[in-house]
């Protein structure tokens, strides 16, 4: 059994992780070596990670590729649009 807060802890190591490199392209395989951690519990991060829309998925099981989904920021203000 997969303790919560080790899961909660892991989702925000993955959050940076795919912040400070916005291009990467990893298995949670591949990224649980690289954080080394289990590759379950990473993927269950992962997993959570994707159903918040912070990180797109792309097939299934130990296939599965993950990659980061920028947030949409709008940078400009049409005040007109209001009047």
């Amino acid at each position: 059994m997969v303790a919560e807060s080790d899961v909660i802890t892991l989702q925000m190591e993955c959050t940076l992780f795919f912040e400070n490199n916005p291009y990467a392209i990893e298995t949670s395989n591949g990224l649980s070596k690289r954080l080394g951690r289990s590759q379950q519990v990473t993927e269950q991060a992962l997993n959570r990670l994707a159903e918040m829309s912070i990180l797109e998925k792309n097939g299934q099981g130990i296939r599965a590729i993950y990659r980061y989904k920028a947030p949409y920021i709008q940078t400009e203000v049409d005040l007109n649009a209001y009047d």
